[in-house]
């Protein structure tokens, strides 16, 4: 069932993989993170209009008999004039309301709290667009750390199954040389022991390549499916990477890592919040006008010439003592922007640090890469000279199994370090905020 699987995956490519990664989760997450900043943004520009309402409304009173007691004048006897309290009896009546409203309303100054907060909310927009390139490369590296892990799968597979073929002919050569009376049963016995261990690695890796399958497409956030790694150009090939120096690296980084960006905007976003919890000092002006026309009957309220009434003014407000409360605010925010610029320092250390590491890091995988590459000749020369002297009856089956199984680690270790290179490289590239120089060794 795996090896029809195996034979059915789709191809796909180490640049399909860079791309689809750019929409996993995470990346996705950080673009909405974008919306919001833009739509925040939208809301601080909202002040800058002035704020319109509209309002229409009928109403109808239906009242029963009722008693009132009203105040009447009075003349008394001697001809002076008093108020007494006398009851008056009111009929059922019904009387309409009909209304309409429109308000304008607009801020006029309110300590400088809304061009601050219109360019604050900018700055962290911004600095939501830096994150999602940061999200992108991130995503885009943890891709082709799973890539190369389901090509190393892959490739492994094909080496063992190699093996098993070798295996397969030492088989078949040590039943010659037994049925000629120059081995033993034994060595018959134990090259038949070694074919079955080879192609129990065989279907181990064959699942190993299922897993690996499913760990880049779940990254990918793609369904699972068949795949196969195609294997870029160049990458049997043994490199040496030509890695700048550390300062360089830091300096093109600062250049090309929209990480400086971020901690720029963020900075600029939390100098502005202070100005923000500040604006509470002053005082808010707002100007406002206002028209409304009530009337009691629909033949009043549609008359042109009745019921108008407009009225404008102008608010000033200041808040002269809060408690401390606006004191308070400001220390927070200025507290937010210190721990901001902390933040920013420690992160340019861990970005000059991490730069170090990855510099040294491939440095040495490529000296590693080399030293591998020799390991597999040497070890594919001494296991033809074993294979060469067992043929000739002077040595054992367990000397070439073990010459065999130094050929077959000495392969997997040139191809280990091949993908530890390839993902060293891409690391460095992150970090450096774009591609590296590489070349490849002759």
């Amino acid at each position: 069932m795996i090896i029809a699987l195996l034979l059915t995956a789709t191809p796909i490519t180490l640049d399909e993989v860079r791309q689809a990664s750019r929409q996993n989760l995470d990346a996705i997450r950080a673009e909405l993170s974008v919306t919001r900043a833009g739509l925040d943004r939208t809301d601080a520009r909202s002040v800058l209009f002035p704020q319109v309402d509209l309002t229409l409304g009928f109403s109808e009173t239906l009242a029963g008999p009722q008693r009132r007691f009203t105040t009447a004048p009075q003349i008394q006897p001697d001809g002076s004039l008093s108020f007494v309290q006398k009851p008056v009896d009111i009929p059922s009546f019904a009387q309409g309301n009909f209304q309409l409203g429109l308000s304008v309303q607009q801020l006029l100054y309110d300590g400088g709290r809304w061009w601050n907060q219109l360019a604050r909310t900018g700055a962290l927009e911004e600095a939501a667009k830096g994150q999602l390139v940061e999200q992108q490369a991130a995503s885009e590296l943890e891709a082709v750390r799973r890539f190369y892990e389901l090509l190393r799968a892959q490739v492994t597979l094909t080496v063992l199954e190699g093996s098993v073929k070798r295996s397969t002919d030492l088989l078949e050569r040590a039943k010659g040389l037994f049925e000629a009376g120059r081995a033993q049963r034994r060595d018959v016995l134990d090259a038949e022991v070694n074919l079955g261990n080879d192609r129990i690695a065989v279907i181990r890796q064959r699942q190993a390549i299922v897993t690996a399958q499913a760990s880049l497409l779940q990254w990918l956030g793609q369904p699972p499916r068949d795949v196969e790694a195609v294997t870029p150009p160049g990458f049997q090939g043994v490199l040496a990477p030509v890695v700048p120096e550390a300062p360089k690296l830091l300096s093109l980084a600062r250049e090309r890592r929209p990480l400086f960006h971020v901690l720029d905007a963020q900075g600029r976003g939390a100098k502005l919040a202070v100005e923000i919890a500040r604006a509470d000092y002053l005082p808010r002006l707002t100007a406002s006008a206002n028209y409304n026309r009530t009337a009691p009957s629909a033949e009043l309220f549609i008359d042109p010439t009745k019921q108008h009434a407009v009225s404008l003014g102008a608010n000033l407000s200041w808040d002269l003592f809060s408690g401390f409360a606006t004191d308070s605010q400001v220390a927070r925010a200025q507290t937010q922007l210190t721990e901001l610029e902390k933040q920013q320092r420690q992160a340019t250390i861990e970005l000059e640090s991490e730069i170090v590491r990855a510099t040294s890091a491939l440095s040495a995988q490529g000296e590693i890469a080399v030293l591998a590459a020799k390991n597999r000749q040497l070890a594919e020369e001494s296991f033809s000279a074993e294979e060469q002297r067992y043929t000739a009856g002077a040595t054992t089956s367990l000397s070439v199994r073990d010459a065999q199984n130094r050929a077959l680690q000495a392969q997997l270790t040139q191809l280990q370090t091949r993908v530890d290179l390839e993902i060293a490289t891409a690391a460095l590239e992150r970090l450096a905020g774009g591609p590296i120089a590489v070349q490849e060794k002759p």
